[in-house]
């Protein structure tokens, strides 16, 4: 069956595009937008086909670090001939600094891909059957080794992996939906664990804002899908019943992200957030599920914990732990990213 799900982001998403634009080279920026450089219609309107030496002196004020009065002074408004997007940074740090952009399609349009989107249910259920499967007890804890043997002697190869009756649509969002945030590394300070370091290394992504919102298609046909387990107990019979499915992965890694961090001091923003996700996941009504996914989701939101190895035992810490870091009237505040819900609406 097909339907129509409505997605938001409760926090910022970045689904990154792999491609970094380069301060100075491929952006420059004021106190309120990032401009990314449309080298083409600039050289267009520098002349470069009839004047050669005008690259040359271009492509020098670039090694300069003067592109912008360059362009200036050769009356070319490189605001109107690029990409803009609000500028969210609070100031750029290190000497090539980058920021790392959103998937866009061929128009320019922001979007989540739907394989991110299926990416991500799929390690619910991985991670669900992983620890239901009473034919391999304690899987959950086993190398990376065993456990991929055992995703392969479960969803078999692609002629009958049970994904294929699950297809998840694009997302596509407006222009008006992105910007680039400060993001850092937030973790437990070696010396003393009850206390948080925040790293002064930043990295620069282009994101998703809070609160945007977009459809996509999802068709799942739950029969088959559970005709292909391989006689293994299906955990849901309809789309309404994998949300609840979701909806319960999603609180059980926010309480174990709780237990982490509830007692770090300088960590508090940060369980503040985990909590409003947790509240919003409690009043999700029939068909409706909060989700994590994209960049900084975290190791363990990623994989569910299904891939840490049984001689470390669980982590203390997740691999990753990237957080928004911003001022606003209230002062300094720090987010998660990738919390999106989802909610069927036909």
């Amino acid at each position: 069956m097909k339907n129509q799900v409505k997605i938001e982001a409760l926090t910022s998403v970045h689904t990154g595009s792999g491609d970094k634009k380069i301060l100075g080279i491929d952006f420059l920026y004021d106190e309120n937008y990032i401009y990314f450089l449309d080298i083409e219609k600039i050289g267009k309107a520098l002349n470069i086909a009839d004047h050669p030496e005008y690259a040359q002196r271009w492509a020098a004020s670039i090694v300069q670090g003067k592109q912008k009065e360059y362009l200036r002074g050769s009356g070319v408004d490189y605001k109107r001939l690029s990409r803009r997007i609000p500028n969210y940074v609070d100031e750029f740090s290190d000497q090539a600094p980058s920021i790392s952009t959103q998937m866009r399609d061929a128009r320019g349009l922001p979007y989540i891909p739907g394989t991110s989107l299926k990416g991500a249910i799929r390690t619910v259920i991985f991670a669900a059957m992983a620890s239901a499967d009473r034919d391999y007890p304690g899987i959950l804890h086993k190398s990376k080794r065993e456990v991929d043997q055992w995703h392969r002697n479960f969803f078999g190869g692609i002629g009958s992996d049970p994904f294929r009756h699950l297809h998840v649509g694009d997302a596509f969002f407006g222009l008006q939906d992105v910007g680039a945030i400060n993001t850092v590394q937030i973790k437990k300070s070696k010396k003393n664990p009850r206390i948080a370091e925040i790293d002064t290394i930043k990295q620069y992504i282009e994101v998703l804002f809070e609160h945007s919102s977009s459809e996509f298609p999802l068709r799942l046909a739950a029969d088959r899908f559970n005709q292909s387990l391989r006689g293994r107990q299906p955990l849901f019979s309809d789309l309404n019943s994998l949300l609840t499915l979701i909806n319960g992965h999603t609180k059980r890694l926010i309480e174990s992200e709780l237990k982490i961090w509830s007692n770090v001091q300088e960590a508090e923003s940060m369980c503040e957030t985990l909590k409003g996700i947790k509240e919003e996941i409690n009043s999700c009504k029939s068909g409706e599920c909060v989700l994590r996914l994209g960049n900084a989701s975290g190791k363990r939101f990623i994989t569910g914990g299904v891939l840490e190895a049984s001689n470390g035992g669980m982590l203390a810490i997740p691999k990753t732990r990237r957080i928004e870091q911003a001022t606003d009237d209230d002062g300094e505040y720090i987010n998660l990213l990738g919390f999106v819900k989802l909610s069927v609406i036909g």
